[in-house]
């Protein structure tokens, strides 16, 4: 049984993968955005069980349904991004908070939302080294088409027995442009196990043409 929502709280609640200080190294970490460049997303989330007529029950603040999600930079201090986060409801209404990501590992403190921001990487990051928003290694830098572009992409990826997934940025802006993440949850009463899969996909952004 698979059931597909939009959620308005998905990406946020992947932030939680972002939560943990990385180690200190000389490295400098530069952004790679600038003030004006904005980010949309399209997000949704897949509820798949194993019991063909179990009732997922939704939590409520997952039942906001989103058009699309839209990140802009307002200004650039240092490695610290201030970004506006826009929610925009398919029920009609916009909602706006601002955020903050400083890219420097040894800079972030323990996880707050209104602290950390989106998941955004410093520019120009390789394979091997560490997301600084997230206790993850890149893997590799590779070459993926997002749109009309080919774009210069980093990607990690992780995989616990109950929680799994793969994240790609944009090497050159550090910006996220696709993630999936499947998180188990299970009942050891029932036996039932509900696995959620939560979709993020950039699908528009003035830093590249994309059609």
């Amino acid at each position: 049984m698979k059931i597909k929502i939009q959620v308005v709280i998905s990406f946020i609640l992947v932030l939680s993968l972002l939560a943990s200080p990385s180690a200190i190294s000389m490295q400098t970490w530069t952004a790679g955005v600038r003030s004006g460049d904005y980010f949309t997303y399209e997000m949704y989330g897949v509820y798949t069980s194993n019991r063909k007529n179990i009732e997922i029950a939704i939590p409520e603040f997952e039942k906001n349904t989103t058009l699309w999600t839209k990140i802009k930079i307002t200004a650039v201090l240092g490695s610290t991004i201030h970004q506006v986060y826009t929610l925009c409801y398919s029920v009609g209404g916009e909602f706006s908070f601002e955020f903050q990501t400083d890219v420097t590992p040894q800079n972030q403190n323990t996880f707050k939302i209104a602290d950390k921001g989106v998941p955004i990487c410093a520019a120009n990051l390789k394979g091997g080294d560490k997301v600084p928003t997230a206790e993850l290694l890149l893997n590799e830098t590779i070459n993926r088409a997002y749109y009309s572009e080919v774009r210069e992409t980093n990607q990690a990826s992780w995989n616990v027995s109950d929680d799994w997934g793969c994240i790609y940025f944009d090497r050159e802006t550090g910006i996220l442009v696709e993630l999936q993440r499947t998180h188990v949850f299970v009942n050891p009463d029932s036996g039932d196990v509900v696995e959620k899969t939560d979709i993020i996909k950039l699908i528009d952004t003035n830093r590249w043409q994309i059609v």
